[in-house]
């Protein structure tokens, strides 16, 4: 996200320019780039390499995040998580995909940045709040001290005794594609709405600027930098004109306009559940990848009741949600929770998603297509394989419920593409895997329940570095 300025004078003065201000982050013009290097032209290419954060059993078991914006707990089966991981890693690794692990990436930026005297400038861009007490500590920082996996660096307290970690957590940190996403052009590093999830694009700032691994990928748009919010799940790469983003939710229309205007690529924005009004809805489609993904040059995965025009006034999951929120109920009683209100502003949201908005090459100008993206890929030869597969003969109420919506919710569209017609899915989804194959997609399976439960699948895990569109 390669520098070839146009005129030599330029070129010279660039060069001097980046060497005085090596510590900041390289953005290199995306019309310049050397298209032969590593980058990802199509999600369903051939995957190469990948970049994953492996789950440790130093990661804490109890996640607290410590910020206005998140006041939860959220715990983790840890060896679990590392067990299911370590699955995925191998189908990577078996598939001729070479894994790049940020831990290894992290060792060896923090390596680089002690021998160009750049580290401590770095930290503090990091941890502008933690670095004054940091700074006494730099020579023990790790890249599992980054990751928040040391004791002595979280359990921290202030002078008024509350828990103040040095290293604060990033618990989603293992969904790597989150935090950046490899275009035609170069590489786009994100920028959450979310202070628990700020830390992954810090650091993934951190290693494209120092790893040596990254030094051939340079940043061609930084969100924070642009002043906008998205988050690399939303983004998914049709070709190498085109960029379907997922906003309204996590991401900023605003950020579609610009990554439309630096990358010189058409984006079209599919709305998703608006963010200003919170429900159920934002979790179950939190990303654009967790309800829909390519999975083969003319094919899609994904939910065709969040998609398709015709079930804009006659939605049977609408339908349904209502006939359970309707059901007559008497007053909350004391200690018990009254789900309607989400459930009536899910029941609002779910006929707003997936309409487009083309933001224009270049000029980042938004126009709405007056059509939902299936019905825009249908348009152009695609076909739709439904997550929970066909329900045949089964009755529809039941169908949603125990399939289509069953399955959604445990990742069943968050598939990985290896290539053309091959793809990683968790193996729990059984209806979705199935319609899969019943296409001839050799289906890669593994048992990732922990995973799933911190609402993330293959997809999410992997931030794919370099496909090829070569067959071998």
């Amino acid at each position: 996200m390669r520098l070839c300025p146009k005129v030599v004078g330029f070129l010279l003065f660039l060069g001097f320019f980046l060497a005085f201000f090596f510590s900041l982050p390289i953005l290199a013009k995306p019309e310049a780039l050397d298209i032969r290097q590593g980058r990802v032209v199509s999600e369903i290419d051939r995957l190469k390499s990948v970049i994953i954060l492996s789950p440790s059993t130093e990661e804490r078991r109890e996640i607290y995040y410590l910020y206005g914006d998140s006041p939860l707990l959220m715990l983790n089966y840890t060896e679990g998580m590392v067990r299911q991981h370590k699955n995925l890693s191998d189908f990577l690794r078996k598939s001729g995909v070479r894994p790049l692990n940020v831990v290894d990436l992290l060792d060896n930026a923090l390596s680089n940045a002690r021998k160009a005297g750049k580290l401590e400038g770095a930290l503090a861009e990091i941890f502008p709040e933690q670095y004054p007490r940091l700074k006494e500590k730099t020579d023990r920082i790790t890249a599992s001290v980054l990751l928040g996996r040391s004791p002595e660096f979280f359990f921290n307290y202030n002078e008024k005794g509350y828990l103040d970690p040095l290293i604060p957590l990033s618990g989603a940190f293992f969904y790597t594609r989150d935090f950046a996403v490899s275009t035609p052009q170069g590489i786009i590093l994100t920028n959450s709405r979310y202070k628990w999830r700020k830390l992954e694009h810090l650091m993934g700032r951190f290693v494209f600027q120092f790893a040596a691994e990254l030094k051939t990928h340079p940043i061609v748009f930084d969100a924070e930098a642009e002043g906008v919010h998205c988050e690399g799940g939303d983004i998914i790469i049709k070709d190498e004109k085109t960029i379907l983003m997922g906003i309204g939710n996590c991401s900023d229309p605003e950020a579609a306009r610009k990554i439309a205007q630096k990358l010189s690529m058409n984006v079209v924005g599919v709305s998703m559940p608006p963010a200003d009004k919170f429900s159920g809805a934002n979790f179950q489609i939190l990303h654009l990848d967790t309800v829909f993904n390519l999975v083969d040059h003319k094919k899609v995965l994904t939910i065709p009741y969040l998609f398709l025009k015709k079930y804009e006034t006659d939605n049977p999951v609408v339908k349904y949600l209502k006939a359970v929120n309707d059901q007559p109920k008497g007053e909350t009683e004391p200690g018990e929770l009254d789900l309607s209100p989400s459930l009536n502003r899910a029941i609002e949201a779910i006929p707003k998603v997936g309409w487009l908005t083309l933001f224009q090459a270049g000029s980042g100008k938004a126009r709405e297509l007056g059509t939902k993206l299936g019905d825009y890929l249908l348009e152009q030869g695609y076909e739709i394989i439904p997550v929970g597969g066909e329900p045949g003969n089964m009755r529809e109420d039941q169908y949603i419920d125990e399939r289509a919506l069953y399955e959604l919710s445990l990742q069943g569209a968050n598939v990985v593409q290896l290539a053309p017609g091959k793809v990683i899915a968790y193996k729990h989804n059984t209806f979705t895997n199935l319609a899969l194959e019943g296409k001839g997609f050799r289906v890669l399976a593994f048992e990732g329940k922990y995973l799933a439960d911190s609402l993330g699948g293959p997809h999410c895990l992997t931030m794919p570095l370099v496909r090829t569109q070569n067959p071998d």
